[in-house]
């Protein structure tokens, strides 16, 4: 599950791939989606956090100053809030730091920092005027290896690997349906990154 270095990277905007994995979702297809997403999760036992309500959403857009994206929301009040498995961590709203989250996620495309020639403290704050804000943590692996939501911005909606080196989007992108749906299917041997085009030597 944990991302590769990227230096070139190519991705499919609509359409199936042709090992089956799915680009994101368009709006209409969300109930179809998590109706498929709700009797996997029934017939591999997944343990899921209880479903919120509408309010309690509302309250953490509230604090936050934002409103989430309309697949994660559907999923929160229809599938379930977290998700503890085993080598599956998902977080709940209500343990997610609460900050203003309104100030836009301002990449479109991967960002590997440590490949950067720019002075350090250039870099820093560049990371945080530009990645570190409109965005949620889903899961963290561990080894600075986390998923997080992007909840205000172009690429709104979508989920991204945020790393020690880096932060890149799933490729082909996922927005947040399509990135669990993937772990559903194939769980320890989820491959996010599987259409990555590695610069040669």
């Amino acid at each position: 599950i944990g991302a590769p270095l990227i230096l070139e990277w190519t991705h499919q905007s609509t359409g199936i791939c042709r090992n089956g994995y799915m680009p994101i979702y368009e709006p209409k297809d969300y109930e179809e989606v998590i109706s498929r997403i709700q009797k996997k999760v029934i017939e591999k036992n997944i343990k899921m956090g209880e479903c919120l309500s509408e309010s309690q959403i509302k309250a953490f857009e509230k604090n936050c100053n934002i409103q989430l994206p309309q697949a994660y929301r559907m999923f929160l009040k229809s599938v379930g809030n977290g998700c503890d498995c085993a080598d599956f961590h998902l977080n709940r709203l209500e343990n997610l730091e609460q900050r203003d989250l309104s100030h836009p996620f301002m990449l479109e495309e991967a960002w590997i920092w440590e490949n950067d020639d720019r002075d350090d403290d250039v870099i820093r704050e560049e990371m945080k005027a530009r990645a570190f804000q409109g965005e949620i943590e889903l899961i963290d692996f561990g080894d600075c290896d986390c998923y997080n939501l992007i909840v205000s911005g172009k690429c709104r909606g979508e989920v991204w690997n945020f790393s020690d080196v880096g932060v890149q989007p799933c490729c082909e992108r996922q927005d947040f349906l399509g990135w669990f749906e993937l772990w559903l299917d194939y769980q320890d041997k989820t491959d996010y990154f599987k259409d990555y085009v590695y610069e040669e030597d």
